[in-house]
Order: C-alpha cells, then sequence, then structure tokens
C-alpha cells in the first residue's frame, strides 16, 4: 500500500465540511475487490498473532485483508477526510456464518456513519464478506479525525464497556512480547506501511516518541490468548468481536491479557502495561463452542 500512502500525503481535504455544524457528507460509493486466501500467508499470520490450532479461522484475518480497499475507500476524492493523522478508535466484528477460507470472499467497502465526537468526528467504514453470495462476515472500523469545530460535542463522562462487570474476578490469561520489529513485521504482513508503526525516527515525524504497535495486532494478539486459554480451544468460534483502543502500545513493550466476567457465552478482555497500570483496548467477545 505504499502508493495510497504517497496518495494520501498529497490528497487535498475539504476542511470546510469539517468545520461545519452538521456532520460532512460521505461518499456513497463501494469498493469492492474478490479475496482468494493464500495458505501460505494465512499460515504466517496464525504464527505471527499466536493463533492456536482450530476448526475455525482468526475472527480478525478478514479485516486485515480488507485493509487495502479501507484504504481506497478513505481515499475516495468525494472524502472529506485525511488518511494520515485519523486515529483507529474501536472495532466491531461479526462472524455471521463460518468462512472457508478454501473459497474465494467478494468483500465490499464504504463508509457507513459518521457521528460528532469530543474532538471532532469518528467515522465508520464497514467491511462486508460474502461467499457464494451469502454474507458471512461483517467488520466496522472506526477512525476519529481531530479537528476544532463549533459542533463538537461536549466531554462526555468516562464510561467503560466493564461498567457491568465485576472487575474483582480479573484473571491474567496471557503475555505478550512486542518487539522493537513487531510494527515492521506486522505490516509486511498486512500491507500497513503507515511510518508511526516501523520505527522511532518515522513515529517522531508525526508525534509520537517511538513507534506504536498496530492496534489491530494486539487486539488480534488478545482474541488469540482467550481461545488458546480454552480447555475446548479448537471447537471454540469466536463470532463477535467489539474493541475500544484506548492508549498506544510504545515499542518495545511488555503487555498483559486480562479477561473478566466470563459467561457459557461472552468475555470481556483488557490488555495492559506489564504493571496493570495502564488499558491500552478494552474488548468484549461473544463465542460458542460445539462438543
Amino acid at each position: 500500500m505504499f502508493r495510497e500512502y504517497t496518495k494520501a500525503l498529497f490528497k487535498r481535504v475539504d476542511a470546510r465540511q469539517l468545520m461545519q455544524f452538521k456532520p460532512p457528507t460521505l461518499p456513497q460509493r463501494i469498493y469492492t475487490k474478490t479475496l482468494t486466501i493464500d495458505n501460505a500467508h494465512y499460515g504466517t499470520f496464525c504464527q505471527e498473532v499466536d493463533w492456536p490450532e482450530s476448526q475455525h479461522p482468526h475472527p480478525l484475518y478478514l479485516q486485515m485483508l480488507s485493509l487495502p480497499l479501507q484504504m481506497q475507500c478513505l481515499l475516495d476524492k468525494q472524502s472529506p477526510f485525511p488518511l494520515l493523522g485519523l486515529i483507529h478508535a474501536a472495532n466491531k466484528v461479526t462472524v455471521v456464518e463460518h468462512c472457508n477460507l478454501s473459497e474465494p470472499f467478494e468483500c465490499r467497502v464504504r463508509f457507513y456513519d459518521v457521528r460528532p465526537h469530543s474532538r471532532g468526528w469518528e467515522v465508520d467504514v464497514m467491511l462486508e464478506a460474502l461467499q457464494s453470495g451469502q454474507l458471512v462476515y461483517r467488520a466496522i472500523s472506526s477512525y476519529l479525525v481531530k479537528v476544532k469545530a463549533v459542533h463538537v460535542v461536549p466531554l462526555a463522562v468516562k464510561s467503560d464497556m466493564h461498567d457491568d462487570c465485576d472487575m474483582h474476578d480479573r484473571v491474567l490469561i496471557g503475555e505478550i512480547c512486542a518487539h522493537a520489529n513487531t510494527g515492521r513485521r506486522y505490516a509486511k504482513l498486512s500491507g500497513d506501511y503507515n511510518p508511526i508503526h516501523l520505527s522511532t525516527i518515522s513515529a517522531k515525524a508525526f508525534g509520537f516518541k517511538q513507534a506504536i504497535a498496530h492496534g489491530m495486532w494486539t487486539l488480534s494478539q488478545a482474541v488469540s490468548a482467550f481461545v488458546s486459554h480454552q480447555d475446548n480451544a479448537e471447537a471454540l468460534t469466536v463470532s463477535e468481536v467489539s474493541c475500544r483502543f484506548k492508549k498506544p502500545v510504545f515499542l518495545p513493550n511488555e503487555l498483559h491479557i486480562q479477561q473478566h466476567c466470563k459467561t457459557e457465552a461472552s468475555v470481556f478482555l483488557d490488555v495492559t502495561d506489564g504493571n496493570d497500570n495502564v488499558v491500552h483496548l478494552s474488548a468484549s467477545l461473544a463465542f460458542t463452542t460445539k462438543e
């Protein structure tokens, strides 16, 4: 995606749309591509994010593969949003039906929604993947566009997706060593060569003191850790993943994965620093197990 990032450097943004009170107009174009899974690539991805032996694909793999389409969507000539400077704020992934990696996926990506945020606008980009004409996968990526404007909503009272959860049942289920080259390794897999992930020098050019890990790498590791921690990992199906990214993971780093309020069908996860003082992301998972 070097070409997309080069385009992003020269993309002209209509700042007037971002400064007005009403939400900016979203382009209606749908970007499509048929994806055929390379087994070697999927195997490398599973190694990178520690996905265990399973009857089911990692629930975030298709989302990663859709990134070039998402970038094309964000670079749409009618889009008022700058690609560089966007902050990955949240993700919601739904596995509608079993995804067969031996069959091609018809992927469709489009703008989905935009809403006021206390720091600007939050915009959603949606991926839908079909097999044999049937919807099997949906993912919504939310990005924060920082701007000072009259529309900005008051700063809301901070809430957490774990507010209704008893935090006393916190269990450490995994530890991650995020090495200095993690961003470059994941960039090679995903095609996401955003400079903030590659090196300290390139990250400083965009306001970060060090390179930071890709949010999807960290989230993928957390999902893998939960599944690996289950006795029936091979048969477990993760049907939904919802996540809010909170603090960047500077590289290198040591991370803890904590679970809370686990039931027979759901669980809350946090990724924290090695001292459990900083929460980098909070997520909820829905899952089923076939005996």
